[in-house]
């Protein structure tokens, strides 16, 4: 159970998460190519994490019993969004470009509360090693996803059909995605020894909702810093730094990626070790401190450590989140703190940011954007101390 629900959470977070960076790379495609403004790329962001904000916590709640069915159905919609995507973007109709990026929008709200949904509920005490697990397969989906994407490209010189290729493998993944089996019903009873209040359903009454609005806020804070920084980076090295629309700069996003790989699992470690909050706090000032040395010096060195302490949400922000509710709440708390929070702040950062860039461009921009990661680390400490979890061998039944 524990390892078919790992293997099935880690095949859907490769996909989305790697669907999503295929984004920024098409906008930078529009920028270069279509001759599209950068501020574009602001509204294009703010509609996708909008989008996925507003729907969250209604899309969880209607698919939380079922949430490998759900994560099956984000990815297939996804497959969906990157066809009509790579459609609109062969008749350059800006409209039909964002109807296709409120369909990816809507794709992308299923897997992050789903997928921490059942490795929560599955491995409890050790959830933040599980997700850290989890999420190295999700930064390996971002860090592959920017140079396949533009090396078909290169290969094929017809974005169009580059965006129906990544399509088709979202489809075969969601049919994968269906076709393992997976009891969803044992979810909330694998630890036997749980206590009443783990495995009472959900009550809004439980939920320490304070908490959990402040741990979204976190997410919302940091989000608008680190989203943004991501959704602009490809256009950045294009228009600041010189670099050509090829596989060098979809190398340089992987980069950054490729150190999330590993960031994950460590500071999901960390924090079954020392601490949520401690962990959080380490994250988000190595995450600031890199940043300010890649915009100093740019180089690929201090792309690949920001992304090491920058995309940690996933085992950091939803373990904690699952820490501090009753099991049975772990979705619909998730689905505040990440489709809530972490994709609210991925709205409104880049949409501040291309404002901005209009007036002062895109680097200074994404210097001020760093104030709200600064907000962030001065709010983890407000956060209640999550209880203790029991611990269960990591893959033992």
């Amino acid at each position: 159970m524990k390892i078919r629900s790992l293997v099935v959470t880690s095949l859907g977070h490769f996909i989305n998460d790697g669907n999503g960076q295929v984004l920024p790379i098409l906008y930078a495609f529009l920028v270069s190519h279509l001759s599209v403004p950068s501020f574009m790329i602001g509204i294009f962001a703010a509609i996708y994490y909008g989008i996925s904000a507003l729907l969250s916590p209604i899309i969880v709640r209607l698919v939380t019993s079922k949430p490998k069915v759900g994560i099956g159905m984000g990815i297939i919609l996804w497959g969906i969004g990157l066809f009509l995507l790579g459609y609109s973007v062969e008749l350059s109709s800006i409209p039909l470009i964002i109807m296709s990026v409120i369909v990816c929008g809507i794709s992308s709200t299923f897997y992050h509360p789903l997928g921490s949904q059942i490795l929560y509920s599955v491995f409890r005490g050790n959830a933040g090693v599980a997700m850290g697990i989890n999420g190295s397969l999700g930064s390996l989906g971002r860090t592959l996803y920017p140079t396949i994407s533009l090396l078909l490209f290169t290969v094929l010189g017809f974005m169009p059909i580059t965006l129906w290729l990544i399509a088709l493998i979202s489809v075969f993944a969601s049919m994968v995605i269906f076709l393992v089996p997976l009891d969803e019903r044992s979810l909330y009873s694998t630890n036997n020894k749980a206590s009443k209040k783990d495995q009472d359903p959900p009550d809004p009454i439980k939920v320490p909702i304070v908490a959990i609005v402040l741990l979204a806020i976190i997410g919302f804070l940091r989000s608008a810093f680190q989203r943004s920084v991501m959704q602009f980076l490809p256009s950045f090295l294009l228009l600041d730094y010189g670099y050509h629309y090829n596989v060098l700069l979809g190398l340089m996003v992987t980069v950054t990626y490729a150190g999330s790989i590993i960031g994950q699992p460590l500071m999901g470690l960390l924090s079954d070790r020392i601490g949520r909050r401690t962990t959080l706090a380490i994250s988000g000032v190595g995450s600031i401190i890199m940043f300010l040395l890649f915009i100093k010096l740019p180089s690929p060195i201090f792309l690949f450590f920001f992304g090491l302490f920058t995309f940690t949400g996933f085992p950091l922000l939803l373990s904690t989140a699952g820490d501090l509710v009753p099991r049975r709440s772990v979705g619909f708390a998730n689905s505040l703190v990440w489709g809530v929070g972490v994709t609210g702040g991925g709205a409104i950062g880049p949409l501040i940011t291309g404002i901005l860039s209009q007036f002062i461009g895109i680097g200074r921009a994404l210097l001020i954007m760093i104030a709200f990661a600064v907000a962030s680390l001065a709010l983890i400490a407000k956060l209640p101390k999550p209880k203790k979890q029991s611990k269960t061998p990591l893959f033992g039944e």
